[in-house]
């Protein structure tokens, strides 16, 4: 998909549909991540919420004393984003081209790297890389190989995981899970816990 497609695709998405009824929306902080900021005693920092989409994860960092940013490839999910809170700079951004210059002590992707085919993940690599500051983490949500079926992202395995990311990242933790959001059975996921090498 081109990425003028690509940005199409998305932001007919989020200009159409109420962002409330999307598989992924969930008002609260995910659960894996706010429990990893409290074993990890991380109360404070800069955080860039990739794929933000409905804002709500920005939000909900914000609130508990971050620094954030909010990026989306698509600009009517930034807009309605923006409405919802002034505490979060929103900006629309791609995160295969970002045009963001600045570093974040953290970067969270709940459901946006599993969307990126094996030739476009190359590029995501290079782009969260520089977006870290040394030592950063990046938390990731994504499809686990245990959920069934091909409807939806790509799926993943902890040694597919190892593989793709260990030569720039180290692998800190992977642990099985749910990708909270409005379906009835929510989807098996992995979430990774990855330090800047």
């Amino acid at each position: 998909m081109t990425e003028r497609n690509r940005t199409a695709s998305w932001d007919s998405m989020y200009k159409d549909t109420d962002v409330e009824r999307m598989p992924w929306f969930s008002e609260d902080l995910d659960p894996d991540l706010e429990q990893e900021l409290q074993e990890r005693n991380i109360a404070t920092g800069t955080f860039l919420d990739l794929c933000t989409g409905p804002g709500t994860q920005a939000i909900a960092l914000s609130g508990k004393g971050f620094t954030v940013t909010g990026t989306d490839i698509s600009e009517s999910a930034v807009e309605k984003a923006k409405k919802l809170s002034s505490s979060v700079e929103f900006k629309t951004n791609d995160i295969l081209n970002s045009t963001l210059r600045r570093k974040f002590d953290y970067i969270f992707d709940r459901g946006c790297f599993h969307v990126f085919s094996p030739e476009e993940r190359l590029k995501y690599l290079r782009e969260v890389k520089r977006m870290l500051k040394r030592k950063g983490l990046l938390f990731l949500k994504c499809f686990s190989v245990k959920e069934k079926g091909d409807k939806g992202p790509y799926r993943f395995s902890g040694d597919e995981i190892e593989e793709i990311f260990s030569r720039d990242f180290v692998i800190e933790s992977i642990r099985d899970t749910r990708y909270q959001g409005t379906l009835k059975r929510l989807p098996k996921a992995l979430f990774i816990v990855m330090r800047k090498r």
